[in-house]
């Protein structure tokens, strides 16, 4: 495709993801395609005039993207209807993690901020400790608090919260979710006195074990890949991150405009072959669809909480 061509397919692409009020990623395309114009200047007749009018587009979704920001926040559910959640929707096989689901069942409806408070008190469980830390960092950047999730895991690598091997697992899940975001940040070392420069450095990937990994023990699931059979995706995999993870139940969030992906997570459907990816390795196997339910809700409400369950690894 020559560069006009190119320059035009991501305006187009900035124009549809505007109209469907995904102003972050219209803003993204915007400045990709200005610097694009930039770049091939001489070849562009009208480069300045395109400029400007680029500018003044970046300049109006930034208006838009404030305005969103500063709006207040829908009200989260009431307390007595956040206990019944806890009581009725809590993924427990045993008494010692009862408390850990029943944060991980606010996450499913949506209740970041009491899920939040919550996981938050079981990092003083040893037994829950690591996985509450996970999906605390999961909910935080589910809900785009990237510098709020970096500052607190920051603040347990000082307070010494972990155990070396449990911070060192923290580390490299942590990182794998903030490489897949992208950005540059790059987390310290366990145990490292200095940290390396985080604007422009090269992303750091996190190295995996000289050990085999074995599928069977579930590692941490940051993303898995669906297959599409429905539509003009068709015969695609479209990954979709997870939200949280307890053992072999996943928990995605879909906007309900993820309608080729969407359509095919009906309960108790089941899904072959899907790619599960770890911060170390990717393996395949089959899932079957829990429940699916809209928030009505908190933060990200009229998004899809859908909850899968891996039932076999090939």
């Amino acid at each position: 495709m020559d560069v006009k061509k190119q320059i035009k397919s991501i305006l187009n692409q900035a124009e549809v993801y505007r109209s469907q009020g995904l102003l972050r990623e219209a803003r993204d395309k915007y400045i990709h395609a200005g610097k694009m114009i930039q770049k091939h200047a001489g070849l562009i007749r009208n480069h300045k005039s395109l400029l400007i009018s680029l500018n003044k587009k970046i300049s109006a979704v930034k208006i838009d993207l404030r305005k969103m920001e500063d709006a207040p926040a829908t009200k989260e559910m009431p307390e007595s209807v956040q206990q019944i959640i806890k009581d009725h929707f809590a993924f427990s096989e045993n008494e010692e993690t009862r408390e850990l689901a029943e944060a991980l069942a606010l996450v499913r409806f949506g209740q970041y901020t009491r899920a939040l408070e919550d996981l938050k008190g079981l990092l003083k469980n040893e037994q829950v400790r690591a996985e509450a830390a996970k999906n605390i960092i999961r909910c935080q950047l589910t809900l785009d608090a990237v510098d709020e999730a970096v500052q607190q895991y920051r603040g347990w690598m000082k307070s010494e919260t972990f155990t070396t091997e449990e911070a060192q697992s923290l580390r490299i899940f942590f990182q794998n979710l903030l490489d897949k975001k992208g950005g540059g940040i790059i987390l310290p070392e366990v145990g490292a006195e200095t940290e390396p420069e985080a604007e422009d450095a090269p992303l750091e990937m996190a190295s995996p074990s000289e050990e085999a990994v074995h599928p069977e023990d579930l590692l941490d699931i940051s993303s898995v890949g669906i297959p599409l059979s429905e539509g003009a995706s068709a015969g695609r995999t479209r990954e979709c991150d997870v939200c949280f993870q307890a053992g072999n139940m996943l928990n995605l969030l879909l906007s309900d405009r993820e309608t080729d992906v969407l359509g095919i997570l009906e309960p108790n459907s089941e899904l072959e072959p899907v790619e599960f990816f770890s911060p170390i390795a990717m393996f395949e196997g089959k899932a079957r669809v829990v429940s699916k339910k809209k928030l009505e809700a908190g933060p990200k409400k009229g998004d899809f909480s859908v909850d899968i369950q891996i039932v076999g690894l090939f």
